[in-house]
């Protein structure tokens, strides 16, 4: 009798459990769906509402839809195809201010599932983290396969190929992410084990660069970085659209003559600030960007380009010529600021070793090329075909010239530095700081004098 008692429990104990998995799985997929559907439902509503403001809509709700879900991929990385009269033409210069929202949802899914699964009394508890993730994704690429079939009419559609490549791959770099800020270092354990087979292979050396509080040094470093270079991009950004202020206003005019389309065009721009402020940082660094027909723009001199659209954005470029000292001064700005923050982060208190401290700053301008590559194949694309085909900086150039400006000047610069801190800190030990007096409670060295000429 005790026995079928005893067996009874076991039994409820595994159903009660695979309940509470059921449960904790469909509320990830549920997560998931969620996020897509707020992401997707947020762009819906703008272009909704612009549509409704326009005083000439020459379509139906129809076509703001389809564009709405256009948009949603083109945020994930996807590009579109336009209608045009000489046949379907690629749209590829995707916003990527259009990314913050669908992201920001899916990071915020990821976080709160991984929280839950920390919580002992819930369901989440008893699945893997890892199965939590995929469960997720799968969620949130089941919308992505909805939208994907609705964008695919109309006069702007999704170019399929790049759908299924951007979106999946977008989704799990943002879970990765996530993954690794909510969990830290034991976010390794989601690897397959294959991986960290790989990864415990390599040498001791450079797993500690990788790992660790070395790595949390690096990634500070490089972020510090990498934000210097766009703020500096986006300044540079604003100093040419305000030196052609005349022809912005008579662009803004001829694109909409109406308020509301005014609001339109204002509102891309913003979208695209920060596509422009990759480009500033590209033609800080040296290698410029192109803005079509093989032309490029640089701190050296401007080759002449083809005509482009009368838009706002493209009114701050400088005219065919060659580059002066001006142009090249201004441009070194930009990556002066960025050795400056790598520098001072890799540096820290001055404490490290000048070994450490070397390795912090190389692994730091490693990460920041790595993270330009990145955004400036993003902050590029198609407008069109012929010479409209290739806009944006040249991104394996742009991510080469950011490693190489912090790694040459960033090392020694952070050498410098924490050479500088641990000399002043001597000084100030050794009450030798000029025009202060010693600091109280620290030693003095016997038959030295204070300025009071009283024995210390």
């Amino acid at each position: 009798m005790s026995q079928l008692i005893e067996r009874g429990t076991t039994l409820s104990s595994q159903g009660r459990t695979a309940a509470q998995r059921s449960t904790a799985i469909g509320t990830a997929v549920l997560g998931g769906v969620t996020a897509a559907g707020l992401g997707l439902g947020a762009l819906t509503v703008v272009v909704l509402l612009l549509w409704i403001a326009s005083p000439y809509p020459d379509s139906g709700p129809s076509r703001a839809l389809h564009l709405a879900a256009g948009l949603w991929f083109m945020a994930h990385g996807g590009g579109l195809v336009r209608e045009a009269a000489g046949g379907p033409a690629p749209v590829g210069l995707a916003p990527l201010l259009l990314a913050a929202l669908p992201l920001w949802l899916l990071h915020r899914a990821a976080r709160d599932t991984l929280a839950a699964d920390d919580d002992p009394a819930a369901p989440a508890s008893e699945v893997a983290p890892r199965t939590l993730l995929g469960a997720l994704l799968g969620g949130y690429l089941l919308v992505a396969a909805g939208a994907l079939l609705y964008a695919s009419a109309g006069r702007f559609t999704a170019a399929p190929l790049s759908a299924l490549l951007a979106v999946p791959g977008t989704a799990a770099a943002t879970l990765a992410a996530t993954a690794r800020h909510a969990l830290g270092p034991d976010a390794a354990a989601l690897l397959p084990a294959r991986v960290r087979r790989v990864l415990r292979a390599l040498p001791a050396a450079l797993r500690a660069a990788f790992t660790g509080p070395r790595l949390a040094t690096a990634l500070k470093a490089a972020a510090a970085a990498t934000l210097a270079l766009l703020a500096s991009g986006a300044v540079l950004t604003l100093l040419g659209l305000a030196l052609h202020t005349g022809r912005l206003g008579a662009d803004l005019g001829r694109l909409a003559p109406d308020w509301a389309g005014r609001c339109t065009v204002l509102l891309l721009c913003l979208a695209l600030l920060p596509n422009a402020a990759v480009w500033g940082a590209a033609y800080g660094l040296g290698p410029g960007f192109t803005v079509g027909a093989g032309s490029v723009v640089g701190p050296l001199g401007s080759t002449p380009r083809p005509p482009l659209p009368h838009f706002p954005l493209l009114d701050g470029l400088p005219e065919p010529a060659p580059g002066t000292w001006a142009t090249g001064a201004v441009a070194l700005l930009v990556p002066v600021s960025a050795v400056l923050l790598l520098a001072r982060y890799a540096a820290g208190d001055g404490h490290r070793s000048w070994r450490r401290t070397a390795g912090v700053a190389a692994v730091a301008a490693g990460l920041c090329g790595a993270a330009m590559t990145v955004l400036a194949a993003l902050a590029g694309g198609a407008l069109g075909r012929g010479a409209l085909a290739g806009f944006g900086p040249l991104w394996w150039l742009t991510g080469l010239a950011a490693a190489g400006w912090t790694a040459l000047a960033g090392v020694p610069a952070a050498l410098a530095l924490r050479a500088w801190r641990r000399h002043t800190e001597r000084r100030v030990v050794r009450g030798r700081a000029p025009g202060r007096r010693a600091l109280p409670g620290l030693p003095f060295r016997r038959g030295r004098t204070d300025r009071r000429g009283t024995a210390g």
